[in-house]
Parts: structure tokens; sequence; C-alpha cells
């Protein structure tokens, strides 16, 4: 990649180096991670017809946890067909909420419903 770049005609080039043992600290500061799973809501009716609906979803973090991050996962479904008919709009934390919230465009006719879960990675506090 770094070859790339320079090929392109790039001229400037940063190198960070961090020790594992910093890397281990860090995540070892943040402390025992949980997983906490949510639903999306799909409101498509039809699948493949072309027309896209929001598929909304969150997964919300324990009392006494805070929401370190977070996503989607696919659970169900084909990932070769779905990838054609839902696509990531918005991912991001809710602190105030304690969670993660995601929303997708979804043209699977409802079926975002059980072939996908939100997920938030949680931390005690």
């Amino acid at each position: 990649m770094i070859a790339l770049f320079a090929s392109l005609g790039g001229s400037a080039l940063a190198v960070t180096h961090s020790s594992p043992s910093a890397t281990a600290n860090r995540a070892a500061s943040i402390g025992k991670l949980s997983l906490r799973f949510g639903k999306l809501v799909d409101k498509d009716t039809t699948p493949g017809d072309g027309s896209f609906f929001f598929a909304i979803g969150h997964a919300t973090c324990k009392k006494g946890e805070r929401v370190i991050s977070g996503g989607v996962r696919q659970t169900g479904g084909n990932q070769a067909t779905d990838a054609q008919h839902i696509w990531m709009v918005e991912s991001n934390p809710v602190p105030s909420k304690r969670g993660w919230y995601v929303k997708m465009n979804s043209d699977l006719g409802g079926a975002a419903r059980s072939d996908f879960v939100v997920v938030a990675s949680c931390a005690r506090k």
C-alpha cells in the first residue's frame, strides 16, 4: 500500500508504531467488554422491487455499562444477494442512551428484521 501511494506521487509518508504493551494497557483500561444485541425494524414490504425503506435499530448497554463501539451483523439470509438490496446509512453511538444506533436502506421485503442484528460493545463504568 505504501509503495502504491509513493508510486502515485505521494511525497509525504508518516509511520506510527505502537508497542504491543501500550496497546494491551489501553485495552485493559477499558475493562471487561460485553456484547449487547438489538433488533432492526425493517418497514420494506416487497423484496427486490427497487423501492428502499429504512431499517432502523439499536442495541442498549445495561445499567452500569458504557458503549464502546457497535455496528450491525448479518445472522441469516444470503450475503451475496442481500448486499445488493441493503446498505448502511448511519451507524453511531448514542452515549446518553448507553447504546448504538443503526439506520440502513433496505429492499429486502422486511427480511432485515430476521437477517441482521445491531451489536453494541459495552464496558463496565
